[in-house]
């Protein structure tokens, strides 16, 4: 594990980005044994100094240890593999270190949604990356299918990229007529909830929110469209205590979802 496989002579021997390469690769196998909690006190400190020795070979500055504790351990191998990254000109990226969260999540069991049934309508969002984001907000917090009013979605890699695998399992149901389709919703027994900041909308903690519901997100700059609105049986915003009278609106769906799906809990 801790086995650097170079003697000085061979080491001096390679290009300057070969010799970071090598010591990039031997971080990271020591980086990921350091993560799994296979390595003991002892053992980190003989690798720093194996490491040290490395460091004066190439004539590069020697970091400070770190004290015990395996988080100030990982925090030191890390920076260390940027610093060679950095040194050898290749992208500063931490996602070759350890496999992505996301390739782990799908064996984790989905918490229940303490009997409510919520849906999520977008209506006429632009930006893909919001709709990635919304997507993975969703499966959080146990939403059963996100409604796309002329929408993209799944299908597109932007929105894969921040949905980071959520739109695999999330539902999606795609309309080009949302108002149509929010009515259906609505003999189906659902409440139709738009966000939307209006004199008559309720601050989204003072609401009650039902057990089954849609709740509908407008575009990013235009809100709710105005053949959408008349379907809304309630409106409700979330407070602003700035200048701007509106969140993004990925960060906009967050704050009202779990506030309407959590609201059992504070009632209690």
């Amino acid at each position: 594990m801790d086995t650097f496989g170079f003697t000085q002579k061979k080491f001096l021997s390679l290009s300057d980005k070969n010799r970071h390469h090598h010591i990039i690769d031997w971080l990271s196998a020591f980086y990921q044994n350091l993560a799994a909690s296979r390595v003991k006190q002892m053992t980190f400190d003989d690798f720093c100094s194996r490491y040290e020795v490395i460091l004066k070979w190439a004539d590069l500055p020697l970091p400070l240890r770190p004290d015990p504790g395996t988080r100030l351990q990982i925090e030191y191998i890390s920076n260390a593999i940027l610093f060679h990254r950095r040194a050898s000109g290749m992208i500063l990226r931490d996602d070759t270190l350890l496999e992505p969260a996301a390739f782990r999540d799908k064996a984790a069991p989905a918490m229940p949604l303490m009997n409510m049934e919520y849906q999520i309508a977008l209506d006429g969002l632009r930006s893909l990356f919001n709709v990635g984001s919304i997507f993975r907000t969703c499966d959080a917090a146990g939403v059963k299918c996100v409604i796309l009013g002329n929408t993209p979605g799944r299908e597109h890699p932007h929105v894969q990229k921040t949905a980071m695998g959520t739109q695999e399992w999330i539902p999606q149901e795609k309309t080009s007529d949302l108002a149509t389709t929010l009515l259906e919703k609505k003999n189906q027994g659902f409440r139709i909830i738009g966000v939307e900041t209006m004199p008559e909308s309720v601050p989204c903690h003072a609401y009650a929110w039902p057990s089954k519901a849609v709740l509908v997100f407008g575009n990013e700059e235009y809100g709710i469209s105005t053949h959408v609105l008349p379907v809304m049986d309630d409106l409700v915003h979330i407070p602003m205590f700035g200048k701007k009278n509106s969140l993004n609106v990925a960060n906009a769906v967050a704050a009202i979802l779990f506030q309407a799906v959590l609201s059992p809990i504070f009632q209690n």
